[in-house]
């Protein structure tokens, strides 16, 4: 099992890989169980290693730093579009819902939303999705161009009628 010292981590990225919900938990699982990789904490970074060669570097603010083309980060980008697909869900959901509770609840995930879409991240999942490298099963809505310009629109729509 990989342990590392979190002491120095970001508390940012201590949620993201510790939290079931975080973007980075199934990373997380994943790399316990590769005997190839080790990890350590440098900067509040955590810098994964695939037999001692850098392959990866995430923070907690940042984008994750591709260092080489490893499984571990093929899976990155995978479970990041898995994680940013559940909040484009439920962000529609709530908008069609309308409630105050709802369009409450939703705050963040739009925020996550909104900082993707037009990313360097996103063109990059983007584009692989237009090559056909990505699973042909993985749900990937929060890739089309209109659904989540429509999502946002709706969303911002929504917050001037509240003012």
């Amino acid at each position: 099992m990989l342990t590392i010292d979190t002491t120095i981590m970001c508390s940012h990225l201590q949620r993201k890989l510790f939290e079931k919900d975080g973007i980075y938990h199934s990373l997380w699982i994943a790399m316990q169980d590769d005997p190839e990789l080790t990890a350590v904490v440098r900067s509040r970074q955590l810098h994964i290693y695939r037999n001692g060669i850098k392959v990866l570097v995430l923070a907690g603010k940042s984008a994750p730093k591709i260092i080489k083309e490893d499984p571990i980060s093929e899976l990155l980008q995978i479970e990041r579009i898995k994680w940013m697909e559940q909040r484009f869900n439920n962000a529609m959901a709530a908008i069609k819902d309308g409630s105050a509770d709802s369009l409450k609840a939703i705050k963040e995930d739009v925020a996550e939303l909104s900082k993707y879409y037009g990313s360097e991240l996103w063109k990059l999942d983007f584009a692989a999705d237009e090559a056909g490298n990505l699973p042909p099963d993985l749900k990937r809505g929060v890739l089309s161009e209109d659904g989540i310009w429509n999502l946002l629109s709706d969303y911002r729509d929504i917050q001037k009628k509240k003012q």
